[in-house]
């Protein structure tokens, strides 16, 4: 693929997972909006929602090549994360190549609590307005939501702090 390289069975599995949320986050939202005006039925979660999980999966795809891409290809994105995991950098890789590319993924704390503190309002948004969009979307929507949240608690947080701890002790100097 331009830009990203060659994908991996881990690799093919988050987009099949990038496809899958995409898919979910378009058929929530469009059929969120749809039932403002009409009842939700089988036929309208048919002929919109397949649709709409249509456009979500392409552009949660091309979101996650894009964010390959930008991380300096696929390949390049699995190196860095396994510094992160592993909490330390090959000495052979010179700290002006490492230390963006780690700082990069240590900026995302803000952004997974945001996504927490969004979900936490669009959950209690969600559940007051029950009576109005009935169980079946009340109930997908809040899935989405603690979906989101659980995604940014239990990996995008604990990624980012992995990667600022790292960044602590790679830059540190020995006494």
């Amino acid at each position: 693929m331009n830009g990203v390289g060659v994908l991996d069975e881990a690799g093919r599995l988050r987009l099949l997972g990038a496809g899958a949320t995409g898919a979910a986050f378009a058929v929530v939202l469009v059929v969120l909006v749809a039932s403002s005006w009409t009842e939700p039925t089988p036929a309208l979660l048919v002929g919109l929602g397949v649709p709409a999980a249509a456009v979500g999966i392409a552009i949660a795809v091309v979101l996650q090549l894009r964010s390959w891409r930008a991380e300096g290809g696929y390949d390049r994105s699995v190196v860095v994360r396994n510094w992160v995991l592993e909490g330390e950098v090959p000495p052979t890789v010179p700290a002006a190549e490492w230390i963006p590319l780690v700082q990069a993924q240590a900026e995302r704390e803000v952004a997974g609590w945001g996504k927490i503190v969004l979900s936490t309002i669009w959950i209690l948004m969600t559940w007051s307005m029950r009576d109005q969009h009935g169980p079946v979307i009340t109930t997908m929507l809040i899935l989405l939501w603690i979906g989101l949240g659980l995604w940014s608690a239990l990996w995008v947080i604990p990624r980012a702090r992995a990667a600022k701890r790292l960044l602590g002790r790679g830059v540190a100097t020995p006494a």
